[in-house]
C-alpha cells in the first residue's frame, strides 16, 4: 500500500513538471525561433519480493520471486527540439531566417549569444549616419568584424551566403554558427541561447545554413499537439491523486479500525 502511494505520488510530480513545459511551449508559441521544450520520462526500478524462509538456503528454489511492485515514474531529462520552425516570407529587409541548423550570433552585457529569431531592426546613429542591425531587444548582430552597421540612408541586401551588400559590394558578413552538439546550447530566454565555455570548442562557422532575407522562421511548437499533451497530463494528474486519496482512506481505516479492534 505504501508502494502504490510512491508510485502514485511520483507519477503527479512528472505530471505537474510536464504540464510547466507544456505551457511554456504554449505561451511563446507567438515568439520567432522559439524552440520547443520536451521532457523524457523513466521508471524507478521494480521491487522483487521473494518468499524466504531461514531453514532454507539462499539459491533455492523455494526461496522463489512471487511478485514485483513498480515504484514510480520520474523525468528523467528536458530537452529541446531543434526542428526547424515554418518559415514565412514578410518582404521586410531586416527580417532573416536560416535555412539549415546554424544560429545568429548576437552581442548582449553577459557576452556573446545566439538565437533563430530573425525579428532584427535598425539602430541609427545620428553622429554616425550608420544604423546598428538589432534584435527586438537591442542586441547587435555580429559580423565579420563585430556588430553590423548599414548606412541609414541606404537600402542593403543580404545573400544567401550571409554578405551584407551596399550597391552590390560586400560591406559584411552575418555571422553564422553551427554546433556539433545543439544539446550544449542553455536556453536563457524564448529565443536566446549561451554556451558554457567549456564547451567553446564546439562552436564553428557554418557551412551548410543559408540565410534567407525577407523571411522569418516560427515556432517550432505545434499548438493543437500541445493542448492534447496538456488533456492526457491533466487525466494522468486527475487519476494518480485518485489513487493517492483512495489508498490513503484505506491506510486511515487500517490504523484507526483494524488495528484498534
Amino acid at each position: 500500500m505504501i508502494a502504490g502511494l510512491y508510485s502514485a505520488s511520483t507519477n503527479m510530480d512528472a505530471a505537474i513538471r510536464q504540464q510547466d513545459a507544456i505551457a511554456s511551449n504554449i505561451a511563446n508559441a507567438g515568439v520567432n525561433g522559439h524552440k520547443a521544450k520536451a521532457l523524457a520520462f523513466r521508471s524507478f526500478p521494480e521491487l522483487l519480493f521473494t518468499q524466504a524462509t531461514p531453514a532454507t538456503p539462499e539459491g533455492n528454489r523455494a526461496n522463489r520471486t512471487i511478485g514485483r511492485v513498480g515504484t514510480g515514474v520520474g523525468v528523467d531529462w528536458a530537452y529541446l527540439n531543434f526542428e526547424s520552425g515554418p518559415l514565412v516570407t514578410t518582404g521586410v529587409p531586416t527580417d532573416l531566417a536560416i535555412e539549415g541548423e546554424g544560429f545568429f550570433a548576437v552581442r548582449t552585457p553577459r557576452g556573446e549569444r545566439y538565437t533563430r529569431n530573425g525579428t532584427f531592426k535598425l539602430v541609427p546613429d545620428s553622429q554616425t549616419g550608420l544604423a546598428t542591425i538589432t534584435t527586438a531587444d537591442g542586441y547587435p548582430l555580429l559580423g565579420a568584424n563585430g556588430p553590423i552597421q548599414v548606412p541609414v540612408d541606404q537600402d542593403f541586401e543580404v545573400d544567401q551566403a550571409g554578405n551584407v551588400l551596399l550597391d552590390g559590394l560586400p560591406a559584411d558578413r552575418v555571422r553564422v554558427v553551427e554546433l556539433e552538439d545543439r544539446n550544449v546550447l542553455l536556453q536563457e530566454s524564448s529565443s536566446l541561447f549561451q554556451v558554457e565555455d567549456r564547451w567553446r570548442d564546439q562552436v564553428h562557422p557554418a557551412e551548410r545554413s543559408v540565410v534567407r532575407q525577407g523571411t522569418l522562421e516560427k515556432s517550432n511548437v505545434n499548438t493543437v499537439l500541445e493542448m492534447v499533451r496538456m488533456i492526457e497530463s491533466f487525466r494522468n494528474y486527475e487519476s494518480a491523486a485518485k489513487v493517492v486519496s483512495v489508498l490513503d482512506r484505506s491506510l486511515g481505516l487500517a490504523v484507526n479500525q483494524i488495528a484498534g479492534t
